[in-house]
């Protein structure tokens, strides 16, 4: 029985083609695409619409979804970013069929991989003169872009090194000279490039750069390496942003160079922040974990990400990713930047966080409570633009994720109240502080004092506490007895509220105490009439 062909024994395109063959496996317009993040940062929002996208286009159509690190940039390679990637993709839901880690029969999947690929690919377009070499110093090609932009000419590339003969080549490489190639542009021609949310987009020749393909490290740049790879791992729809649109013309010849198929170019949109401007990935509430520190569910983000780039047929802003992915067409897509709109991702989280039963907002809080004290990460008190905002402290985090860990029941109860007040999971730190002992803050002598003297207030909870410790399950009545014997009803909630959350907002008394059950709230009585007494 023959030895299966590994990369290893490829000396053409022809034995890659063997290698590599088309998927002949998948059902009828099955699609297969493909996110090929660089690991040059860690994943941000853009990477994760594109990825949603992807996945849906392959879900849509019970195709593949390839995830392709393009590592060819190494001196800009971020330690740890391609970890970052894989646990972002999980984190979405979008966990790629094949890839790094996954594996598959198409890879290598990291290019840094896939040098012989690419080396084979580059001989070929120079045999056939779609490429040359080019053996021009760094300091030639910034003095001529020096003249160029003195001149306010173009910044292109002039092509001196086209008109070396074939022995100056040989020459120059006998003697060891750097060099990159580049791909050589056709003259005077029209290249059309059909976008599936724009339509056809034409360039003329003339503007187009005979950029680089392959550097002098022999790592091949953006162009050589996507189309490359693209055509082998027999990627049918690219999905990218529209910032490759200028590209897509130079990927279009080296498709038509190679006699290879083009696939569907599908260019994104650049997302916005509120005032429209370009929203920009160095900013930190861009990253992938931004979004997942700061509280938001997975499954609302996915949505969210899905709402902004495509309108539901029924006006829905929340539902499920699977209608996304059967209802969605590629031609309905935006083709002006949405926004990204906190107050919108919030009112879809909280849809989701309210649909849950207790026991499943328990889980998912320790879940994420757990994550942040793992990462050594805090999250933010307010994430809405332009308002004031604090940390939630890691000491915080730790202490609630014990108390968690110890009761979890109770925690389930405490869940229970007012569930549609949690917009993010942060929130259900923030709303529920005073339920856990090991986080509760007793209001200050002064903090009572606003709401009467210090008569009333012994009166109030020395009442309420004999009352209460003589029928615990009925709060109520105690509280609507002494509200019947002389005492308004602020001068009864306002104390005890205080004194069993230690803050003057919180959901009222009657919904709390049952929750933390007769020995806390008593041991909290007992406390704030000792405050009050001092």
């Amino acid at each position: 029985m023959p030895t299966p062909m590994t990369l290893r024994d490829c000396t053409t395109i022809v034995d890659l083609e063997a290698l590599f063959p088309p998927r002949t496996n998948l059902p009828q317009g099955a699609e297969v695409t493909r996110i090929a993040p660089s690991p040059t940062g860690m994943p941000h929002i853009g990477t994760a619409m594109q990825a949603v996208l992807d996945r849906a286009i392959a879900d849509k159509t019970g195709g593949i979804f390839i995830l392709r690190i393009e590592d060819t940039d190494r001196a800009r390679t971020v330690e740890g970013a391609v970890d970052a990637i894989n646990a972002g993709l999980k984190w979405l839901g979008t966990t790629p069929d094949e890839g790094p880690l996954t594996g598959g029969a198409y890879g290598p999947y990291t290019q840094s991989e896939r040098l012989p690929i690419y080396a084979i690919c580059c001989d070929k377009l120079l045999a056939d003169g779609h490429a040359y070499r080019c053996f021009c110093t760094p300091e030639r090609l910034e003095q001529m872009r020096a003249l160029q932009m003195k001149q306010k000419m173009p910044s292109m590339y002039d092509r001196r090194c086209l008109k070396l003969s074939a022995e100056e080549i040989q020459a120059n490489l006998d003697a060891g000279l750097p060099h990159v190639v580049r791909m050589k542009i056709p003259s005077d021609q029209d290249i059309t490039i059909t976008d599936a949310v724009r339509g056809d987009i034409t360039f003329h020749s003339s503007t187009i750069d005979d950029s680089v393909i392959m550097k002098a490290d022999g790592y091949p740049t953006y162009h050589l390496a996507a189309v490359v790879d693209d055509h082998f791992m027999r990627t049918t729809t690219v999905v990218r942003g529209e910032e490759w649109i200028p590209s897509t013309p130079k990927h279009v010849l080296l498709y038509k160079a190679f006699g290879w198929q083009a696939p569907r170019f599908l260019h994104t949109v650049l997302l916005r922040d509120m005032e429209k401007r370009k929203l920009s990935k160095r900013s930190g509430d861009t990253s992938l974990n931004w979004f997942r520190r700061e509280g938001f569910l997975s499954q609302g983000f996915t949505n969210f990400l899905t709402r902004i780039m495509w309108a539901h047929p029924e006006g829905k802003d929340v539902y499920p990713r699977s209608e996304f992915a059967a209802l969605m067409q590629p031609e309905g897509l935006p083709s002006t930047g949405p926004i990204v709109d906190i107050k919108l991702l919030q009112f879809i989280n909280n849809a989701y966080i309210n649909a849950m039963t207790d026991a499943e907002r328990k889980d998912l809080l320790e879940e994420y409570l757990t994550f942040l004290s793992d990462t050594n990460q805090t999250a933010s008190t307010c994430v809405e633009p332009g308002l004031p905002s604090d940390e939630i402290s890691i000491d915080t985090i730790r202490s609630m994720l014990t108390e968690i860990r110890n009761d979890p029941a109770y925690t389930a109860k405490v869940l229970s109240v007012k569930p549609g007040r949690y917009d993010r999971l942060a929130d259900m730190i923030l709303s529920n502080l005073y339920f856990f002992d090991a986080t509760f803050v007793p209001a200050t002598k002064e903090a009572f004092l606003k709401q009467a003297d210090a008569a009333t207030l012994q009166q109030v909870l020395e009442t309420f506490l004999q009352d209460f410790t003589a029928r615990p399950d009925h709060a109520s009545d105690v509280m609507a007895d002494m509200i019947a014997g002389g005492l308004g009803k602020k001068q009864v909630f306002m104390p005890l509220r205080l004194a069993l959350t230690g803050q003057e907002k919180s959901p009222p008394p009657e919904e709390i105490i049952p929750v933390m059950g007769a020995e806390r709230v008593i041991q909290r009585l007992q406390a704030a009439l000792a405050i009050v007494k001092a």
